[in-house]
């Protein structure tokens, strides 16, 4: 590897460019620059105060924050000190962040507003072993004078005139197979798990993930994923570094289109739900045009479609199409381009499949998107479509030092310098996942076809992967759900879909007796579920579920069924549990109207 370690490749960038801008932000209406050198002062002092607070080497502290500059700030504070980065999503709720807290054992935690220091308080006698929180953002009035302190007050603590050896020191006794990070991921029951990822781990996906796409120290990335998640912070955040690039913290994801123009970006991470909005917006504009301007974008769309084997195939164009997909660009395609802020090279997309219609639309517009595959476990790369050989519809080839294989039963095994060094706390789970010759279950259906791209047909469990590339542990949350007298079965419903719907079986005899009981007449048990009155019983019970889950994991609709999931019918296991493959089949139209409204 070209570093030892994240600090090494940090500190060694900041060296070579200085005064070049790393970060931007916009702050009042303006977009303003941190160079290299600002964020490494600023790093060095994060690190050393710390250190006078206490934070050991491997000692783990946690990250509460949506993404802004001082996220990268704090992060590499912690692991320059020789500590190990536990992020929590910003949208979880206090009971998720007490549980990683506890899980953890962490002493420290950074969150980064107000809100987000609400969660921690409220919990804050749950979580017996953590001693301070540190804030980003001034306070007006500080709730817990001894045990919060702002980030700056942090910052103040440190001495880097007197004390920088001892965070120098810190930085190079890191091992490339110490642990960098414990990001935690839901499994399909239980609690979350959390995945050790090593230094190795992470630069090595830096590395390898250049030889498939073009980056250097010219490129400005657009940055909105949460860096929670392990795909943004390796490829948005970490690979920008290692290429020297320039990060734009987008204000939000409703303001993207906005930053996008504004940034003028060269590359963009991101889901395929992002690409279907903006495909969405696109169309409905188009929709609302007149006829010839109609008629001229999807001739150009027609075109462009027509120019995509020999673009990918590395063919000149015929000369005829040549002269039309110049006019379909100038007329159509540029107009796209320029929205997108005119400069785009690539758009990166992961964390769920990419349709290969989007895929193709883009490309035909010139807006190349070339998705990956991977995991939390795998830092998270393990395939990537190589820019300008995309092959829609697939997740691409392994990237350089990754070894796919398929299993007996169809699931893709990966081997490489990417696997995580298993699960904390968990050598059960870890030897479940990792088999002793080193490959990794992916938990994926798929196989290699014989250009050697990546095609998953299914996942092996069901644990629901959002458009969004939220991971949703079901059983739990049905779990809950049947803790209500009047539930009996749920099947949750989601991946690969924008939000989360449910069937809902319900307790026939005491659905039946509140009928009774509040005159609510019924022929049948069709309409007995279907009645109003009934339907908003039920939701009430949805709602009440949902109060305690983060955002993206709430259910959104529901239906309630009039027959029950039983074995005779195929719907459950010998051991009652649900088959959600089979259900989704038999209840195929009921979930397309769900999804259709």
């Amino acid at each position: 590897m070209k570093y030892k370690n994240i600090p090494d490749m940090f500190f060694s960038q900041a060296q070579k460019y200085g005064d070049k801008p790393l970060q931007q932000y916009k702050k009042n209406g303006t977009w303003n620059n941190i160079s290299w050198n600002e964020v490494k002062k600023i790093v060095e002092q994060v690190g050393l105060g710390l250190v006078e607070l206490g934070v050991q080497q491997k000692d783990s502290v946690c990250l509460l924050s949506e993404n802004r500059p001082e996220w990268a700030h704090a992060d590499l504070g912690i692991i320059s000190a020789g500590g190990v980065n536990v992020p929590i999503y910003a949208t979880n709720t206090p009971q998720q962040v007490e549980y990683i807290i506890n899980d953890a054992n962490a002493r420290f935690i950074f969150v980064s507003s107000k809100a987000q220091l609400d969660k921690v308080l409220k919990i804050r006698s749950k979580v017996p072993n953590l001693k301070k929180a540190i804030v980003f953002d001034d306070l007006d009035a500080n709730p817990a004078p001894d045990f919060v302190i702002t980030l700056d007050a942090l910052k103040k603590m440190g001495k880097p005139e007197k004390d920088k050896k001892v965070l120098d020191s810190r930085s190079r006794a890191i091992q490339p197979d110490d642990i960098i990070t414990i990001i935690y991921t839901s499994g399909t029951t239980g609690d979350p798990k959390g995945a050790m990822l090593t230094h190795r781990n992470i630069l090595s996906n830096c590395e390898d993930i250049g030889s498939f796409v073009p980056l250097d120290d010219t490129y400005i990335a657009l940055s909105f994923l949460p860096l929670s998640h392990v795909f943004e912070r390796t490829a948005g955040y970490y690979g920008m570094m290692f290429y020297g690039a320039t990060i734009a913290y987008a204000e939000s994801i409703d303001k993207i289109v906005d930053n996008m123009a504004e940034v003028r970006p060269l590359v963009m991470i991101s889901v395929p739900r992002v690409y279907e909005k903006m495909y969405a917006k696109i169309i409905e504009g188009v929709e609302s045009g007149s006829p010839s301007k109609k008629k001229i974008f999807y001739w150009a769309v027609a075109t462009g479609k027509q120019t995509i084997s020999y673009r990918l195939g590395g063919k000149p164009l015929p000369i005829g199409l040549s002269l039309k997909y110049a006019v379909a660009k100038k007329l159509v395609f540029g107009k796209i381009k320029n929205i997108l802020g005119g400069r785009l090279v690539f758009f990166v997309s992961g964390g769920a499949p990419l349709s290969k219609d989007l895929g193709e639309f883009f490309y035909a517009a010139d807006v190349s998107i070339v998705e990956g595959y991977g995991l939390t476990e795998t830092s998270p790369v393990l395939t990537v479509n190589p820019y300008g050989k995309m092959k829609f519809g697939t997740a691409g080839k392994p990237i350089p030092n990754c070894e796919i294989k398929i299993a007996p039963d169809g699931e893709v095994l990966a081997r490489g310098p990417m696997i995580m060094k298993g699960y904390f706390k968990k050598p059960e789970a870890t030897a479940e996942a990792i088999e002793k010759d080193g490959y990794f279950h992916t938990g994926d259906i798929g196989f290699l076809d014989n250009e050697g791209y990546l095609h998953i047909t299914d996942r092996k469990k069901d644990l629901i992967v959002t458009a969004g590339g939220k991971n949703i542990a079901p059983q739990p949350i049905e779990n809950s759900l049947k803790m209500n007298r009047y539930i009996e079965q749920v099947a949750m419903i989601g991946d690969k879909k924008p939000y989360c719907v449910a069937l809902v079986v319900p307790k026939f005899d005491a659905l039946e007796s509140y009928a009774k009981q509040n005159n609510i007449a019924f022929q049948s048990r069709r309409e007995l579920v279907d009645h109003p009155r009934i339907v908003e019983l039920v939701q009430n019970a949805i709602d009440s579920v949902n109060a305690s889950l983060a955002k993206y994991e709430t259910i959104k609709k529901i239906k309630i069924l009039p027959n029950e999931f039983t074995q005779e019918t195929g719907e459950l296991t010998p051991t009652l549990k649900v088959k959600r493959r089979v259900i989704m089949e038999k209840y195929k139209d009921v979930i397309e109207e769900l999804y259709a409204q």
